[in-house]
Formats: C-alpha cells, structure tokens, sequence
C-alpha cells in the first residue's frame, strides 16, 4: 500500500468500482459490441493506473518502473484491440 490515508484509498476504490460497475452496466445495454469492447478495454487501462500506482505505491517509484508497469497492460490491450479488429474484419 501507499502512504495515502484510508480516505483516499476508499475514494480510490470507490472510483474503481465505479468503472467496473460501469462497464459492466454498459456491456449488459449495448451488449458485446466492437466499440464497447474498446470501451472496456480504455477503462481496464485506466483501472490498471490506479491500482499500479495507489495500491501498489508506485506513484514515487522511478519513471522507469512506473512505466513499465503502465505499457505491460497497454501492450496487452493493444494486442486485444488487434484481435477485435481482425476478428471483426474476417468475420463481419
């Protein structure tokens, strides 16, 4: 864990929750679309930051480490996202 205080990890927290009940509310509506798909694969990134950075503590880590740990699940949304694509463009 981080320095942070108790508050702002459970505000942290609360945020996180936030994007995983959205995504799945939003997969639910407009159902497995290739936008929401991309959607979902944006806010993954995005839950990805906060967790490397507030929960794991890196936020003061060196620039190096940080962001290694941010391109590891970028790289592998990217490779998602190029899935998506070809699968999408192969089979309509």
């Amino acid at each position: 864990m981080t320095d942070h205080n108790p508050r702002q990890l459970f505000k942290i927290w609360l945020l996180l929750a936030m994007v995983v009940i959205s995504g799945m509310a939003l997969m639910a509506i407009a159902g497995p679309t290739p936008l929401v798909v991309a959607v979902l694969l944006g806010l993954a990134i995005i839950k990805c930051r906060f967790v490397a950075l507030d929960f794991m503590g890196l936020r003061e880590a060196p620039s190096a480490l940080r962001l290694s740990l941010l391109t590891w699940p970028a790289a592998l949304v990217l490779i998602a996202a190029a899935k998506l694509v070809l699968g999408t463009a192969l089979f309509g």
